[in-house]
């Protein structure tokens, strides 16, 4: 799996892991996640996909900072 071998990915390019927490106990307690039983909370994929945007969205806005436009050629990535 990817995520197994994320630590050599990032010897060659830096990066995050996040976790999203999804567990509510009053429903049912969650299996491990290598479980056939194993059941995703789509409750919680609102927040995932929120960090992500954030996080593209501050890397562009960093981007578009540090790229120098040239008259008459500006691109905006936001």
């Amino acid at each position: 799996m990817g995520s197994e071998d994320f630590a050599f990915y990032q010897e060659a390019m830096p990066g995050y892991v996040f976790i999203v927490g999804m567990e509510d106990v009053s429903i049912e307690r969650l299996r491990s996640w290598h479980s056939p039983y194993f059941k995703v909370n789509e409750d919680v994929l609102p927040y995932g996909a929120a960090l992500h945007v954030s996080l593209a969205t501050r890397y562009l806005a960093k981007l578009n900072q540090e790229v120098p436009t040239v008259d008459g050629k500006y691109h905006d990535e936001l």
